[in-house]
């Protein structure tokens, strides 16, 4: 009995840091489930290109990972497992090492809440900026030339839509719906998560924010000068803020088209904030085009 509850004890001891790993992450899993959900449903988009190969990658990149780790836990378990039933049995287990196990321990927790709350971060960001792209295929439909992912100084332009009636620098922010929010909305207001606009502020059911129309119209006059400046003529880019899945209405004009990714198609090809030539319109798609290939700074 006293070998088995050594056994046990040797078990549980070198476990016990993945152990706490997981407990972490189980717990703040289901705090997440259980306060906030996505704001679109992910298996309701469409799949982009190369959606099935880029899962797959992601699953093998994954299982070689896995497969490095399991090979050095293989080989050092057994070590590791002799040395801690010899100190239990022998009554001699290093309590010096004990105050480097805690401060290890609590160190890998820290960077385990930090690294799942970043996680959800990116999954919001990126669910959000698929559904807006899944709207955009509309607007390509109506011959305008979209693009994602550009590469500014320093930051990102997440979609570019560029048609005769101007060019449109949209900014997409995914922001959860928060659970306990859904019924007091629809009751007071007759809409499930609503976020309306108002005197310069982004009105959501429980919090204000200001920065994502600082930032959509930062971005559209960076667009502006750098377009100006590569094709030699002016562009006027305007900023469109885009929150999929929520709720989007105005209590006051807005400066800027604030809206649902599902009307993007009906908005922008009302808006004339410049009217392009097709050839302008091609020396526009040049220019954007040589940037989304190119990793140099290409047009500045």
């Amino acid at each position: 009995m006293a070998n088995l509850f050594t056994n046990v004890l040797a078990t549980i001891i070198l476990l016990s840091g993945m152990f706490l790993m997981v407990l972490i992450m189980h717990l703040m899993l289901k705090y997440r489930d259980h306060t906030v959900k996505l704001p679109v449903d992910r298996e309701q988009l469409q799949r982009i290109p190369a959606y099935g190969l880029q899962q797959q990658i992601q699953d093998l990149q994954f299982d070689l990972v896995a497969g490095l780790t399991m090979a050095v836990i293989v080989v050092t378990f057994p070590f590791a497992y002799e040395s801690i039933v010899k100190h239990i049995s022998d009554s001699s287990f290093p309590i010096a090492f004990a105050p480097i196990v805690i401060l290890g321990l609590g160190y890998c927790g820290h960077k385990t809440r930090k690294n799942f709350s970043k996680l959800t971060k990116l999954r919001l960001g990126h669910t959000a900026e698929i559904a807006t792209a899944n709207e955009l295929i509309g607007l390509q439909a109506l011959g305008y030339q979209v693009f994602h992912d550009i590469q500014a100084d320093g930051f990102n332009i997440d979609h570019l839509a560029i048609g005769k009636n101007g060019v449109f620098a949209i900014e997409t922010k995914g922001r959860h719906k928060r659970k306990r929010d859904s019924k007091a909305t629809s009751a007071t207001q007759g809409k499930d998560y609503q976020l309306f606009y108002k005197d310069g502020r982004l009105c959501f059911p429980s919090w204000t924010e200001t920065k994502p129309i600082e930032q959509a119209e930062r971005q559209a006059k960076w667009v502006s000068q750098w377009l100006t400046k590569a094709t030699g003529q002016p562009v006027f880019a305007s900023p469109v803020l885009v929150f999929p899945g929520w709720f989007v209405t105005s209590q006051t004009k807005p400066p800027f088209p604030i809206l649902n990714h599902k009307q993007l198609v009906k908005t922008i090809p009302a808006v004339r904030t410049q009217t392009l030539s097709q050839q302008q319109v091609d020396a526009i798609v040049y220019q954007v085009a040589q940037r989304c290939l190119s990793k140099s700074e290409v047009g500045k």
